[in-house]
Protein backbone atom coordinates (compact mmCIF):
# COMPACT_ATOMS: atom_id res chain seq x y z
CA UNK A 1 0.00 0.00 0.00
CA UNK A 2 1.39 3.38 -0.99
CA UNK A 3 1.90 5.71 1.96
CA UNK A 4 2.39 9.44 2.26
CA UNK A 5 4.39 10.87 5.16
CA UNK A 6 2.47 13.51 7.11
CA UNK A 7 3.46 15.67 10.07
CA UNK A 8 0.77 15.74 12.75
CA UNK A 9 -0.18 18.72 14.93
CA UNK A 10 2.37 17.96 17.67
CA UNK A 11 5.19 17.82 15.10
CA UNK A 12 5.54 14.04 15.11
CA UNK A 13 5.27 11.99 11.90
CA UNK A 14 2.70 9.52 10.66
CA UNK A 15 1.63 7.99 7.37
CA UNK A 16 -1.53 8.42 5.36
CA UNK A 17 -2.74 5.42 3.33
CA UNK A 18 -4.89 6.82 0.54
CA UNK A 19 -6.31 3.47 -0.54
CA UNK A 20 -7.70 2.87 2.95
CA UNK A 21 -8.60 6.50 3.68
CA UNK A 22 -6.70 6.00 6.94
CA UNK A 23 -3.74 7.38 8.85
CA UNK A 24 -1.42 5.46 11.18
CA UNK A 25 -2.09 7.99 13.98
CA UNK A 26 -4.37 10.86 14.81
CA UNK A 27 -3.71 14.03 12.84
CA UNK A 28 -4.06 15.84 16.18
CA UNK A 29 -0.69 14.38 17.21
CA UNK A 30 0.88 10.97 16.66
CA UNK A 31 3.05 10.98 19.77
CA UNK A 32 0.34 12.75 21.80
CA UNK A 33 -2.23 10.09 20.95
CA UNK A 34 0.09 7.16 21.62
CA UNK A 35 1.36 8.67 24.87
CA UNK A 36 -2.15 9.31 26.15
CA UNK A 37 -3.84 6.05 25.09
CA UNK A 38 -1.18 3.38 25.37
CA UNK A 39 1.28 4.74 27.91
CA UNK A 40 -0.82 6.78 30.36
CA UNK A 41 -3.97 4.65 30.23
CA UNK A 42 -2.24 1.33 29.59
CA UNK A 43 1.37 0.87 30.70
CA UNK A 44 1.42 3.49 33.47
CA UNK A 45 -1.96 2.25 34.73
CA UNK A 46 -0.52 -1.26 35.03
CA UNK A 47 2.69 0.04 36.60
CA UNK A 48 0.73 1.31 39.61
CA UNK A 49 0.45 -2.29 40.77
CA UNK A 50 3.49 -4.07 39.29
CA UNK A 51 7.16 -3.29 38.66
CA UNK A 52 7.36 -5.51 35.59
CA UNK A 53 5.17 -5.79 32.52
CA UNK A 54 4.67 -8.03 29.50
CA UNK A 55 3.20 -5.96 26.66
CA UNK A 56 1.62 -7.28 23.47
CA UNK A 57 1.06 -4.78 20.69
CA UNK A 58 -1.16 -5.42 17.69
CA UNK A 59 0.42 -3.41 14.89
CA UNK A 60 4.08 -2.36 15.15
CA UNK A 61 3.51 0.26 12.45
CA UNK A 62 5.98 3.11 12.73
CA UNK A 63 7.27 1.90 16.09
CA UNK A 64 5.88 4.87 18.02
CA UNK A 65 4.17 2.81 20.76
CA UNK A 66 7.23 0.62 21.25
CA UNK A 67 9.48 3.66 21.56
CA UNK A 68 7.24 5.36 24.12
CA UNK A 69 6.99 2.15 26.15
CA UNK A 70 10.80 1.86 26.10
CA UNK A 71 11.24 5.47 27.24
CA UNK A 72 8.71 4.96 30.03
CA UNK A 73 10.42 1.77 31.20
CA UNK A 74 13.83 3.46 31.24
CA UNK A 75 12.56 6.49 33.13
CA UNK A 76 10.62 4.51 35.75
CA UNK A 77 12.91 1.47 36.17
CA UNK A 78 10.19 -0.84 34.86
CA UNK A 79 11.18 -4.31 33.69
CA UNK A 80 9.56 -4.62 30.26
CA UNK A 81 9.03 -7.50 27.85
CA UNK A 82 7.61 -6.02 24.68
CA UNK A 83 6.17 -8.17 21.88
CA UNK A 84 4.69 -6.62 18.76
CA UNK A 85 3.19 -8.23 15.65
CA UNK A 86 2.95 -6.73 12.18
CA UNK A 87 1.63 -8.27 8.97
CA UNK A 88 2.45 -5.35 6.67
CA UNK A 89 5.76 -3.78 7.79
CA UNK A 90 7.04 -0.47 6.52
CA UNK A 91 9.13 -0.61 3.37
CA UNK A 92 12.67 0.71 3.09
CA UNK A 93 11.21 3.75 1.31
CA UNK A 94 8.86 4.35 4.25
CA UNK A 95 11.70 4.04 6.74
CA UNK A 96 13.82 6.45 4.71
CA UNK A 97 10.97 8.99 4.88
CA UNK A 98 10.86 8.59 8.68
CA UNK A 99 14.61 9.10 9.07
CA UNK A 100 14.48 12.87 9.44
CA UNK A 101 11.75 12.73 12.08
CA UNK A 102 11.39 11.23 15.52
CA UNK A 103 8.94 10.48 18.32
CA UNK A 104 11.78 10.25 20.83
CA UNK A 105 12.20 12.63 23.76
CA UNK A 106 15.70 11.34 24.64
CA UNK A 107 18.85 10.38 22.77
CA UNK A 108 18.60 6.82 24.10
CA UNK A 109 15.02 6.72 22.89
CA UNK A 110 16.11 7.73 19.41
CA UNK A 111 18.79 5.04 19.49
CA UNK A 112 16.15 2.47 20.44
CA UNK A 113 13.81 3.69 17.69
CA UNK A 114 16.47 3.12 15.04
CA UNK A 115 17.47 -0.21 16.58
CA UNK A 116 13.88 -1.46 16.77
CA UNK A 117 13.45 -1.04 13.02
CA UNK A 118 16.86 -2.57 12.28
CA UNK A 119 16.51 -5.68 14.45
CA UNK A 120 15.54 -8.95 12.75
CA UNK A 121 11.97 -10.17 12.84
CA UNK A 122 10.89 -13.13 14.97
CA UNK A 123 13.81 -12.96 17.39
CA UNK A 124 13.70 -11.84 21.02
CA UNK A 125 16.40 -9.29 21.77
CA UNK A 126 17.75 -7.70 24.97
CA UNK A 127 17.91 -3.98 24.19
CA UNK A 128 18.79 -2.84 27.73
CA UNK A 129 19.31 -4.65 31.04
CA UNK A 130 15.60 -4.30 31.84
CA UNK A 131 13.96 -4.27 28.39
CA UNK A 132 13.44 -7.25 26.08
CA UNK A 133 11.95 -6.65 22.65
CA UNK A 134 10.53 -8.94 19.97
CA UNK A 135 8.80 -7.99 16.74
CA UNK A 136 6.91 -10.70 14.91
CA UNK A 137 6.28 -10.68 11.18
CA UNK A 138 3.03 -12.53 10.80
CA UNK A 139 -0.73 -12.77 11.00
CA UNK A 140 -2.37 -11.95 14.33
CA UNK A 141 -4.97 -14.69 13.82
CA UNK A 142 -2.23 -17.32 13.50
CA UNK A 143 -0.19 -16.10 16.48
CA UNK A 144 0.16 -18.61 19.35
CA UNK A 145 2.41 -17.27 22.13
CA UNK A 146 3.90 -19.40 24.89
CA UNK A 147 3.04 -16.79 27.51
CA UNK A 148 0.20 -14.48 28.41
CA UNK A 149 0.48 -10.72 28.64
CA UNK A 150 -0.18 -8.01 31.21
CA UNK A 151 -1.07 -5.19 28.83
CA UNK A 152 -2.47 -5.37 25.29
CA UNK A 153 -2.01 -2.34 23.03
CA UNK A 154 -4.82 -2.88 20.50
CA UNK A 155 -3.79 -0.50 17.72
CA UNK A 156 -5.27 -1.78 14.48
CA UNK A 157 -6.49 0.58 11.78
CA UNK A 158 -10.11 1.69 12.15
CA UNK A 159 -12.96 -0.71 11.44
CA UNK A 160 -13.65 0.79 8.01
CA UNK A 161 -10.13 -0.28 6.97
CA UNK A 162 -9.63 -3.50 8.99
CA UNK A 163 -13.09 -4.70 9.96
CA UNK A 164 -11.86 -8.24 10.73
CA UNK A 165 -9.65 -6.93 13.57
CA UNK A 166 -12.65 -5.39 15.33
CA UNK A 167 -14.92 -8.40 14.93
CA UNK A 168 -15.76 -10.54 18.00
CA UNK A 169 -13.38 -13.31 16.90
CA UNK A 170 -10.39 -10.95 16.92
CA UNK A 171 -11.37 -9.37 20.22
CA UNK A 172 -11.86 -12.78 21.83
CA UNK A 173 -8.35 -13.73 20.74
CA UNK A 174 -6.99 -10.60 22.43
CA UNK A 175 -8.73 -11.55 25.67
CA UNK A 176 -7.24 -15.04 25.44
CA UNK A 177 -3.77 -13.44 25.29
CA UNK A 178 -4.37 -11.67 28.61
CA UNK A 179 -3.30 -12.91 32.02
CA UNK A 180 -5.44 -12.38 35.14
CA UNK A 181 -5.82 -8.65 35.92
CA UNK A 182 -4.31 -7.78 32.53
CA UNK A 183 -5.33 -4.59 30.74
CA UNK A 184 -6.57 -4.12 27.15
CA UNK A 185 -6.38 -0.56 25.85
CA UNK A 186 -7.27 1.13 22.56
CA UNK A 187 -8.14 4.48 21.02
CA UNK A 188 -11.40 2.84 19.88
CA UNK A 189 -14.67 3.71 21.62
CA UNK A 190 -17.20 1.78 19.50
CA UNK A 191 -20.14 0.37 21.40
CA UNK A 192 -19.94 -2.94 19.53
CA UNK A 193 -16.32 -3.36 20.65
CA UNK A 194 -17.17 -2.51 24.26
CA UNK A 195 -20.04 -5.01 24.32
CA UNK A 196 -17.94 -7.75 22.74
CA UNK A 197 -15.16 -7.30 25.29
CA UNK A 198 -17.71 -7.39 28.10
CA UNK A 199 -19.17 -10.61 26.71
CA UNK A 200 -15.70 -12.19 26.94
CA UNK A 201 -15.39 -11.31 30.61
CA UNK A 202 -13.60 -7.96 30.66
CA UNK A 203 -14.57 -5.08 32.90
CA UNK A 204 -14.65 -2.24 30.36
CA UNK A 205 -14.32 1.47 31.11
CA UNK A 206 -15.10 4.41 28.87
CA UNK A 207 -12.33 6.95 29.42
CA UNK A 208 -11.81 10.48 28.09
CA UNK A 209 -10.04 10.25 24.78
CA UNK A 210 -6.90 11.93 23.42
CA UNK A 211 -7.10 15.27 21.60
CA UNK A 212 -9.68 15.08 18.83
CA UNK A 213 -11.46 12.06 20.28
CA UNK A 214 -14.18 12.17 22.93
CA UNK A 215 -13.71 8.68 24.40
CA UNK A 216 -11.49 5.59 24.38
CA UNK A 217 -11.78 2.12 25.95
CA UNK A 218 -9.86 0.20 28.59
CA UNK A 219 -10.73 -3.32 29.63
CA UNK A 220 -9.46 -5.40 32.58
CA UNK A 221 -9.53 -9.19 32.84
CA UNK A 222 -10.74 -9.65 36.39
CA UNK A 223 -11.14 -13.44 36.64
Amino acid sequence: MEKKLIITKDGSPSFEVGALKETYHSRHGARTESEFVYIQQGLAHWHRQQQQCRVFELGFGTGCNALLAYEYAQKHQLTLEYTTIEKYPLTETDLEALKQHTYASTATGQDFFQLAHALPWNKKETVSPSVHFEKILGDYFEYSPKTRFDVVFYDAFGAHAQADLWAPTALEKAVELMDTNAVWVSYCAKGSVRRALQSFGLHVERLPGPPGKREMLRGTRVE
